[in-house]
């Protein structure tokens, strides 16, 4: 398959505190999102346990492997790809905060590890070792996580000799406190240049609001696809709730808004 020819889904959920809730809200939008005849749905950082101040409860091997192998079956199920984020686990007890690349199978391709971890960030989880590159729906997909597009450098060292045709970038993003007025804001402007240095699409899934900053969520949301000339596709709704639903390479999507 050509990536122009794919059919894809991002989703900006509504955030739970409950695991159980983050996942079953997953299994439903894959849902969804194959009724529209999408091969491939990509979803926010942490998206199976939240991104909150309660994922030291959740991330724990236990709890993250059945709600893991729930997201697998619907994949299953379905026949649809996905690109979800959880908690990973090392040998040594270590958390990596990560996306998993899941096939149509339901069978887990890769997990790329957040190598470029925020200070608080990093009182929790490990810093990342792999960032791999995969076929998923017959495209090089690999992941960016979340203002590790500001490490232009790094991440295109991990990357440029596998030549990635989609990047994933999921996270909970939004403009720096001062840089409001900036249009598109410097950390899209980032992920635009990660595009053109390495000709591929990004495609972001950003959360719609923040749990733990409820007053920051008016400037959340508003996932981005940007082409391999760093060219802005379209953005999805601001602090709206829903799923996009677009062939890659076009300039409009239909959005399925979702209920709180």
């Amino acid at each position: 398959m050509r990536a122009t020819a794919l059919r894809i889904a991002i989703a900006q959920p509504t955030m739970h505190w409950s695991g159980d809730a983050n996942t079953a809200s997953v299994v439903e939008t894959l849902a969804l999102a194959s009724l529209q005849g999408v091969s491939l749905c990509v979803f926010p950082e942490l998206a199976v346990t939240g991104y909150h101040r309660r994922i030291a409860e959740a991330a724990r091997p236990e709890r993250v492997e059945p709600w893991l192998q729930a997201v697998q079956a619907g994949c299953k199920a379905r026949c649809i790809a996905a690109a979800v984020g959880a908690p990973s686990f090392g040998h040594d007890g270590s958390i990596f905060n990560s996306q998993i690349l899941i096939d149509a199978s339901g069978e887990r391709l890769a997990v790329v590890e957040k190598r470029g971890l925020t200070a608080p960030e990093a009182t929790f989880f490990a810093q990342g070792k792999a960032r791999p590159t995969v076929a998923l729906c017959g495209i090089r997909c690999s992941a960016v996580l979340c203002r590790e597009v500001e490490d232009l450098e790094d991440v295109c060292s991990d990357l440029a000799a596998a030549a990635p045709e989609l990047i994933f970038w999921p996270g909970l993003m939004s403009p720096e406190a001062g840089t409001g007025h900036i249009d598109p804001p410097v950390h899209v402007q980032n992920a635009q240049r990660l595009a053109r240095r390495l000709g591929a699409f990004v495609l972001q899934a950003n959360w719609p609001e923040s749990l733990n900053y409820p007053e920051s969520s008016a400037c959340t949301g508003r996932s981005v696809v940007i082409r391999p000339d760093g060219e802005i596709a379209f953005a999805l709704p601001q602090a709206q709730a829903g799923l996009a639903v677009f062939n890659l390479g076009e300039s409009s999507y239909a959005w399925h808004p979702q209920a709180h």
